[in-house]
Formats: C-alpha cells, sequence, structure tokens
C-alpha cells in the first residue's frame, strides 16, 4: 500500500457511521479529493481538528477502490480563529463553498489552493471590510476556474471599452452601439474602473483601496449573477449572507 503525502484545506465533510467522516479536502499534489477520517467525530480523536472546515494541515493518504484514507495528519494552521465571529464564518462558509463548486475533483490547482489559502488568512487576520473581500475573491475565483469576464474590450465587436452594459449570458461587457437586450446592468466610466482594480488588486492590499459602497454592491449583483449562471448551482452559504446584508 503506497502512501501519499499531501497540504490541503478541509473544504466540507459529512458524516458516515457512527463515528467517521468523508472529507473533501482541496489538495496541493492531487487537487480536489473525498477522504475518509475513521473516528473523525469521537470527542478523543486525532482527526477531530485536522478534519474541521477551513483546517490547513499536511495528511498522509492511501488510496483505496473509491476513496481515499487518512492515516496521518497534522495541523498547519486551523484558522477556527474565524469561528469566533459570526459574519466572518458565514462569509468562510461562502468561499469554501464556490471554490468546492468551481474545482472538479482530482484535478490539480494550486492557483485556488493559494487563493483560498490567502482568502482565509486575511479574514483571520486582517480588519477589511468583508464585502470587498468577497467580491474580489468572486472575481479571481471564477476567473482562475476559467470564466474570467471580459472588461477590457467589448464582446461583440471586440472595441476597447470605456463604458457600455455587462452581459451575464454573454459573459463580459458590451458597448453602447453593441446594445442588446442581454446587456441590462449598465457600467459607467468610474464603476468600470473599480472592476479594473478588482481585478488586478492583490488580496493583502485591499486595504488601500478608496471604494464607494453602493458600486461594490452593485458589483456584487452582478457578480453573484453572474457566478450562478456560470455554475448552475445554488449556494446554501447566500442565503446567510443575505440575511447579514439585511
Amino acid at each position: 500500500m503506497s502512501l501519499i503525502n499531501v497540504q490541503g484545506v478541509v473544504l466540507k465533510y459529512i458524516k458516515l457511521g457512527e463515528s467517521d467522516k468523508i472529507i473533501t479536502l482541496l489538495t496541493d499534489k492531487l487537487g480536489k479529493i473525498d477522504a475518509v477520517a475513521h473516528g473523525a467525530r469521537r470527542t478523543k480523536s486525532k482527526f477531530m481538528a485536522s478534519t474541521q472546515p477551513f483546517c490547513y494541515g499536511e495528511y498522509q493518504l492511501h488510496k483505496g477502490k473509491n476513496l481515499y484514507t487518512i492515516s496521518q495528519s497534522n495541523i498547519i494552521n486551523s484558522f477556527q480563529t474565524i469561528l469566533m465571529d459570526l459574519d466572518k464564518v458565514a462569509y468562510g462558509m461562502y468561499f469554501l463553498e464556490l471554490i468546492d463548486n468551481i474545482t472538479e475533483n482530482e484535478v490539480k490547482s494550486i492557483s485556488i489552493l493559494a487563493l483560498i489559502l490567502k482568502t482565509l488568512y486575511i479574514l483571520t487576520h486582517d480588519e477589511v471590510d468583508l464585502r470587498l473581500l468577497r467580491l474580489v475573491f468572486d472575481f479571481k475565483a471564477i476567473s482562475i476556474s476559467g470564466y474570467m469576464p471580459q472588461i477590457v474590450n467589448c464582446v461583440k465587436c471586440g472595441r476597447r471599452i470605456k463604458e457600455g452594459y455587462f452581459s451575464i449570458n454573454r459573459g463580459g461587457m458590451i458597448c453602447t452601439d453593441c446594445k442588446d437586450n442581454q446587456a441590462v446592468y449598465g457600467i459607467n466610466k468610474e464603476t468600470l474602473n473599480n472592476l479594473h482594480i478588482i481585478k488586478n488588486i492583490k488580496l493583502e492590499n485591499l486595504r488601500n483601496i478608496k471604494y464607494d459602497e453602493k458600486s461594490i454592491n452593485y458589483l456584487q449583483n452582478i457578480m453573484t449573477k453572474y457566478i450562478l449562471y456560470q455554475t448552475e448551482t445554488d449556494f446554501k452559504s447566500l442565503s446567510i449572507l443575505d440575511k447579514i446584508k439585511r
């Protein structure tokens, strides 16, 4: 039986039997996998802490017929201080759920792993506007997964664009000359400039952004609809975020 050593973030888990778990783990070497942790739901289990959502750790695995099984684990960063803030819990669970839905099983993506790790670190250590963090995370996550919105050129005529409309179905900006019934979200110069900043900024520089709250909320509404359209998924965590927003 060959053993595989990986590092990864726990995205979620489901209960198995009386005391086991099946965790979904986003790893550096194998991509997203499902792995059984025997006895992980027992109070004194050696796997209890390392199989909680948000946890980043080292895991020794062996592969069975259908699933991996965890033989050993070691916590690198539990990120469990997130659980002390209900708003951060809600945003954190959304981040994990989005990553789970835009990644395929056993498809390696170091960029996605780096994105979620950096986001969890900021969520734990930095005081940033969580709404801004979510918008930037959304744009980067959906872009890495292959669905980056086109915001530089018109998706119909290809002309460089300074203002116009965003089309969910067409996947980006449409100029005023090419406007059709699918271009329903007007984007002025200032809002488009904010979108370019969101596209290019590093997560660790979020505190340096000067932004208009109405513009961020407007862009988040567009981005949420775009993500739902591309993933064809209803996110359970979105209802919680909506309640927090209200």
